[in-house]
């Protein structure tokens, strides 16, 4: 059950002041029961806002081309550093026991948009100098590789066949395994024996990311054969393969084979999808029409003004008669999907943020909280998105304080959003928001209808004699 933080306005409660108290000196409350009032009566305007340069801040990757006649045209590849492990496996290794390397690319089944048969071909090069910081979807990797220097390259599809039942996780939360993809790109021999020999002869370049990118900037991978799918990579890390000497209980040498998962992209580090989107003339039409479209990724979000000094004033009218107490506020957004042959879907999540502070949210790594930060998922039997903004409003109530243009001026931001799921002491499972980041990971779309937007304010009130 939800229990709400109620706000009263009335001199009769002295915990609660607002600039409506003073109209209500000597006046005294009818003993009848409460009644709820719903205002829905608000107007809501809002407009497409091309969103073409986005910091993702996210360790997802994107990769790969597709183009959708509804959509339009998707490219995209990316660059990143790798964290090193503090140690590596030397005690019975040489650095000629090092066999190969591979770059490991985990993707969960399905998390592909397009054509899962298509063969596609990804290339990886070498980094020649560090990347920079801060980097956004717009990035243009040219001056940062050789075409001479490639690491590696293979061509990959998105079925299961030859794929092991290894590759799975339980999720606690569902009951069930998470199938995964795997894709590894075998990587020059020499390069695993450099990352052996720089641990040996200058450890001090695994202690920490911005040392280790001195020896080794990083990679740079990208589709150069087929289209028709992107594919959304969850886990990127490099393997060492090699042998192990050992003695047994006997006192005889055995040589055993293993594997060194030592290098990884994580948070710690820079990594960046580089994204070029061509949204669509159909796309375009639909905003020329007045309607209002959401796409991802680094495509359009939605800008709208939102009428919170309305509503502030319903609320101080309802003072001046009655003891008032704002119980609930919901701010509902149609949202179809449009129709393609690509089964591009509409966003997941919506984050609701002010315009003003929507880059510094994502740049300070924010999360949501219900206040000046609230998602909101996509219902598919609605065909909407439903936002609690209570809160939001409230706070102007609990400051006195009145709305300005920029209050009023929201942002709704297409959003990956990762949860972390736990058990109470009542053994209810409770999620909470970890990250936040712009929605890289899947080409959505959806048409918003702004002028079929609505508010619904619910009020309780005693009123007075």
């Amino acid at each position: 059950m939800k229990i709400f933080n109620l706000l009263l306005c009335s001199a009769a409660v002295s915990a609660v002041t607002t600039a409506c108290d003073e109209n209500l000196i000597g006046n005294s409350i009818i003993e009848t029961e409460s009644h709820l009032i719903v205002d829905s009566a608000y107007t809501i305007s809002g407009e497409s806002v091309a969103a073409s340069k986005i910091r993702s801040r996210t360790i997802s990757q994107l990769l790969g081309r597709l183009y959708a006649e509804e959509y339009g045209s998707l490219q995209s590849d990316f660059v990143t550093e790798f964290m090193p492990v503090n140690e590596i496996d030397t005690a019975g290794v040489t650095v000629n026991d090092i066999d190969s390397i591979k770059l490991h690319f985990l993707m969960p089944m399905g998390s592909y948009t397009g054509d899962s048969i298509t063969p596609m071909r990804v290339s990886v090069y070498q980094l020649n100098k560090n990347l920079p910081y801060p980097i956004y979807s717009d990035f243009d990797p040219s001056n940062y590789y050789s075409k001479d220097n490639i690491l590696g390259a293979t061509t990959y599809t998105m079925t299961m066949l030859g794929q092991s039942d290894s590759l799975r996780t339980y999720d606690t939360s569902t009951g069930s395994y998470i199938y995964y993809r795997a894709v590894d790109i075998k990587l020059p021999r020499q390069l695993g024996q450099s990352f052996y020999n720089e641990y040996l002869t200058n450890p001090a370049s695994y202690q920490d990311p911005e040392a280790f990118k001195q020896f080794f900037p990083g990679i740079y991978a990208t589709t150069t054969y087929g289209d028709g799918r992107v594919i959304n990579i969850s886990g990127t890390q490099i393997n060492l393969y090699y042998k192990k000497k050992t003695v047994n209980d006997e006192g005889n040498d055995t040589i055993i084979n293993q594997i060194g998962q030592y290098y990884g992209v994580s948070p710690e580090i820079v990594t960046n999808n580089n994204i070029r989107l061509q949204p669509s003339e159909h796309i375009k039409s639909i905003i020329s029409s007045g309607d209002v479209v959401i796409q991802t990724p680094a495509g359009y979000e939605a800008k709208i003004s939102l009428p919170v000094s309305k509503l502030l004033d319903k609320y101080y009218e309802l003072c001046e008669s009655g003891q008032t107490v704002l119980n609930q506020i919901t701010f509902t957004v149609p949202a179809k999907k449009i129709t393609n042959g690509k089964k591009i879907e509409a966003p997941k999540y919506l984050l609701f943020v002010k315009a003003s502070e929507k880059d510094k949210f994502f740049d300070d790594k924010k999360v949501t909280d219900g206040t000046n930060a609230i998602y909101a998922e996509y219902n598919d039997s609605k065909e909407a998105y439903t936002f609690y903004i209570r809160e939001y409003v409230k706070q102007f109530i609990d400051e006195n304080k009145e709305a300005t243009t920029d209050d009023e001026t929201i942002s709704l931001v297409p959003v990956d959003i990762t949860f972390e799921e736990s058990q109470n002491s009542y053994y209810q499972t409770e999620s909470k928001v970890l990250t936040v980041t712009p929605q890289v990971s899947a080409p959505t779309m959806a048409r918003m209808d702004i002028r079929k937007a609505k508010i619904v304010a619910t009020f309780s009130k005693k009123d007075f004699q």
